[in-house]
């Protein structure tokens, strides 16, 4: 029998930066997907600059697994997240969400643990050859003919593959012990079920002890799910257990011999697709039927406190948390937290209840004073003041928020929604610490200064920041969006993506710390900076596609990250500086904030869709992957290589959601280099699989820098008057059944104010509006330059062979 050390690399020690009981330690794919677990290399990448320190499995059944050692002795909450289930071709609306569990388990330092992140089972769609391509697009029925037919079946193919469990355990006296399993969710079927319905969704199931049978699920027409340890299946499309691999199924073999379609379960067990959907992993993998896959069944070992009961809530690749459990013995309610500033343990109380002086008891509120006199407790007045204006004190409203976790409402594609997200993760800066120099505009919530804040460097200099404000008096929705905003931002930590420095939300009205971009908006910089008659440009060919590259490279890590940001645009990309050192960043994720609800197509009375940056299957179908960003990143380089126009010059929305869905796309910026335009157009086709990603979009504008021809490549000279100084808003009533010509009311906007030069987005940062009108109907705006810019360019869009 092969041993550990054959299989596995020496173990590095892990990082030992700052305080071990204040460290949280992240687990993932390391950027791996699909039946198989990810190689040394992927974790190393992926861990670099980070706390987190593992071997990773060469061969065998720990193959893919990582390995990672305890750092000292102590209980540890384990939160572990199971792999989603993957789409089937035509029952794309929802997917099966993965399983999030947690228990705190006692550990010893120098203990290895054993952590396999599982990957979300592959989606149908898109298809791997024409065939089914079409059938993803609708433009193919074959496979609900066959279903209606009498005869066996002659084609299959089209479900999704079931997702992976993420397995915490040990090794003991050469034998796995299980610590922690979350199971993985099953796969969709090709077609939605029209029986199904929320109402008979089954509770997720978790055993707690390891004489409860860990078997592989029943496989069917599509693979079932691989469960702890159980003896090989004879059926490539079944997940595999934990002790032979936990390698993700392959597709049922007639999907293979007639369609091609290949449609795997993600690793961790997941099992292979079919017509039906493949099971999902888990302690006991659960069965493949004639429909959607089943979840998994999770497990918490004995040994192992249960902190919070099993939730199907992931929606993508795996996870898992580790942290040191806080010791709340203290405490009345057995519950606390730390403060972030202090490091101090606090205690928490129930809703109804704050915490008294000693930091220890909590006292009931005012509305329970009836109760309290009762049992003989007699509060002062000064106490009753105080408990009064605590309940209406922010800091006790925000204290119900950061005391619960945010739970995004569903929504399907994107990365990052049903996980688990708390405001604790959120860096409280001091309002002390703040200061407002001066006002910059008005953003989606509120004012927006510039301002300084103190603290946040080892020798207590001054730090120029953006600072946006939510009102104090605000909605609930504009709150907690507010928050979320912040939330996400925090999330990455790129060159080429705007920091959030911090938050101050203790004290109203709260604030969001963000890098300060002097340069402002590209949008705008690209605009101001067009070469004119009489009015030369700093700007070269050489400096557009470093801003192109630098904005790439935002989008790559956003990719590697499993995030999809939906709005791409040369308006929600900030510069450093307008000088010639200046660096492009991806500023505004206003839209990726707002999927976060149901009502994202709507804000305000304002459509919120960036059609002209949208691919097909974006407004048409409402499908989101990482390749809807591809699409729009072609776009904005065409605003970049266009100086700032408009894409789609004189078309409306409708029309060009019409022109692109008919194949259309739009000509060549002028003087635009070929190489240049043909990134565009790659970036445009119509099926998102044949979409290059942001690794091969970086190679080829890296291809053009070096390019004598392209570089050299004059930027051409504008003869018409400055748009800007004509700036004005052209209106229209949004009644869109009328055929009639309406007349073009002009109002002249608000002058362009230092906001552009600061950092501040159309979307998330823009200059103050005009007070809206209350007794006018509600009206589009459309901007002046636009026009100016149709009656300039005379460029006509045209269609484009699928070839290009």
């Amino acid at each position: 029998m092969m041993s550990l050390e054959d299989i596995l690399s020496p173990l590095p020690e892990p990082s030992a930066s700052g305080k071990v009981s204040l460290m949280t330690w992240w687990f993932n794919s390391c950027g791996a997907s699909g039946p198989h677990g990810p190689t040394q290399a992927q974790c190393d990448s992926t861990y670099r600059n980070k706390n987190v320190s593992v071997t990773v499995g060469k061969e065998g059944s720990l193959k893919g697994v990582q390995k990672w050692r305890v750092p000292a002795t102590n209980r540890y909450l384990i939160s572990a997240y199971g792999a989603a289930g993957g789409k089937g071709a035509k029952n794309h609306n929802k997917r099966n969400h993965g399983v999030f569990i947690s228990a705190i388990f006692p550990l010893e330092k120098g203990d290895i643990l054993y952590i396999l992140v599982g990957h979300q089972g592959e989606d149908a769609c898109p298809g791997r050859n024409p065939h089914t391509q079409k059938i993803c697009l609708g433009e193919s029925s074959v496979i609900e003919d066959d279903l209606r037919g009498e005869a066996s079946a002659e084609w299959a193919g089209g479900g999704g593959g079931g997702g992976g469990a993420t397995y915490i355990f040990k090794m003991e006296n050469g034998e796995l012990i299980p610590l922690l399993i979350a199971a993985g969710g099953g796969g969709n079927a090709y077609l939605e079920d029209p029986e199904s319905s929320l109402d008979q969704i089954p509770l997720e199931q978790y055993e707690n002890s390891t004489l409860r049978p860990s078997t592989n699920g029943r496989t069917g027409a599509a693979g079932g799910g691989g469960g702890w340890k159980d003896s090989p299946s004879p059926h490539l499309r079944a997940g595999r257990s934990l002790v032979e691999g936990a390698e993700g199924g392959s597709s049922c073999p007639l999907a293979l011999s007639k369609l091609g379609w290949s449609t795997y379960g993600g690793f961790g067990g997941g099992g292979g697709a079919c017509t039906a959907g493949g099971g999902g992993g888990g302690y006991r993998g659960n069965n493949s039927s004639c429909s959607d896959g089943q979840n998994g069944v999770s497990f918490i070992h004995p040994m192992g406190e249960i902190f919070l009961q099993p939730l199907a809530a992931m929606e993508s690749h795996g996870e898992c948390e580790i942290k040191v459990q806080l010791n709340c013995s203290h405490c009345q309610t057995q519950s606390c937290k730390r403060d972030e500033d202090t490091h101090l343990i606090l205690c928490l109380c129930e809703e109804d209840e704050v915490l008294a002086s000693d930091n220890v008891t909590c006292i009931g509120t005012v509305g329970n004073g009836i109760a309290l006199i009762c049992a003989g407790v007699i509060l002062s007045k000064r106490l009753l003041q105080f408990l009064r204006g605590r309940l209406q004190s922010p800091e006790y409203k925000l204290s119900k928020i950061r005391s619960s976790t945010i739970m995004t409402d569903y929504n399907p594609n994107y990365c990052f929604a049903g996980k688990a997200a708390s405001l604790s993760e959120l860096k409280e800066v001091p309002r002390k610490n703040i200061t407002l120099l001066r006002a910059l505009g008005h953003g989606a919530f509120g004012e927006v200064y510039e301002g300084q804040v103190l603290g946040m460097s080892g020798d207590n200099s001054s730090m120029h920041v953006a600072i946006k404000t939510l009102p104090e008096i605000c909605s609930e929705q504009d709150e907690m969006d507010f928050l979320m905003e912040a939330l996400i931002m925090s999330k990455f930590s790129h060159e080429n993506i705007v920091r959030c420095i911090g938050v101050s939300l203790n004290i109203l009205p709260r604030f969001i710390l963000l890098e300060l971009m002097t340069g402002g908006d590209m949008k705008s910089f690209l605009r101001q900076n067009r070469p004119r008659t009489g009015q030369t440009s700093s700007l070269t060919m050489r400096d557009l596609l470093r801003m192109a590259r630098d904005i790439a490279c935002g989008c790559r890590y956003l990719e590697e990250n499993h995030f999809i940001h939906r709005d791409i645009a040369a308006r929600n990309c900030l510069l450093t500086c307008p000088g010639p050192d200046r660096v492009a960043k991806i500023g505004d994720f206003g839209m990726a904030r707002d999927i976060y609800r149901a009502s994202y197509y709507r804000k305000g009375g304002r459509a919120m869709l960036p059609v002209k940056w949208m691919p097909p299957e974006a407004f048409m179908e409402g499908i989101f992957t990482c390749k809807t960003d591809t699409w729009s990143f072609g776009v904005l380089l065409w605003e970049i290589l266009s100086l700032g126009y408009m894409p789609y010059p004189c078309k409306t929305n409708q029309e060009v959601l019409e022109f692109v869905t008919s194949g259309g796309r739009m000509d060549p910026p002028k003087g635009c280099p070929g190489p240049v335009y043909r990134i565009m157009t790659q970036c445009w086709q119509h099926c998102p699989e044949h979409r290059p990603n942001f690794s091969t979009i970086l190679e080829r504008i890296n291809y053009c820098t070096q390019d004598p021809d392209v570089i050299n490549t004059p930027l051409p000279v504008e003869y018409g008057p400055n748009t800007e100084d004509d700036g004005g808003t052209v209106i229209r009533p949004s009644d869109h059944t009328s055929t009639s010509l309406t007349p073009l009311l002009v109002t002249h906007t608000v002058s362009q104010d230092s906001s552009s030069q600061l950092g501040l987005s159309p979307l998330g940062l823009g200059p103050t509006p005009l007070p809206p009108q209350p007794t006018k109907p509600r009206l589009h705006h459309i901007e002046l330059p636009e026009l100016l810019e149709c009656w300039k360019t005379h460029s006509h869009a045209h269609k484009h062979s699928s070839a290009l």
